[in-house]
């Protein structure tokens, strides 16, 4: 279902005040966005081998492909989707978006949070027993 044209009036106001004076903002986030999107591809280079992340670019969605990672591994991306979960870090399937063994991942919060989240996928997820 499309809640394109379902706004609230709190939400068309919000929508309003970003258009009309959010510049200043925009160019405060912009940074920490490019700078998540290179400590995320960065960490995941050293750390996770058989897992690629291509940069992303106008967006704070990153793709990872765990391809390599799950072959070399015996597992599925759903068990490794689970594994994230369980070490507390929601991320979604990339099957919705017709990448087979691919993980989306947000990258648009405080870099602290982001730490702590590749951080529990080292020590919990990209790991086997």
């Amino acid at each position: 279902m499309s809640h394109y044209n379902g706004a609230n009036v709190l939400s068309t106001h919000a929508l309003i005040g970003a258009y009309d004076g959010g510049e200043e903002w925009l160019e405060e986030l912009l940074p920490v966005l490019d700078g998540n999107a290179q400590y995320a591809c960065d960490f995941i280079e050293k750390n996770f081998p058989g897992v690629f992340a291509a940069r992303p670019q106008g967006t704070y969605m990153l793709f990872l492909d765990c391809s390599g990672w799950c072959r070399e591994h015996h597992e599925s991306v759903k068990d490794l989707l689970l594994r994230g979960y369980r070490a507390g870090v929601i991320w979604q399937d990339g099957e919705a978006f017709f990448l087979d063994n691919a993980i989306r991942m947000n990258l648009a919060l405080p870099r602290a949070r982001l730490e702590e989240a590749f951080d529990r996928l080292k020590a919990k997820a990209f790991i086997t027993e």
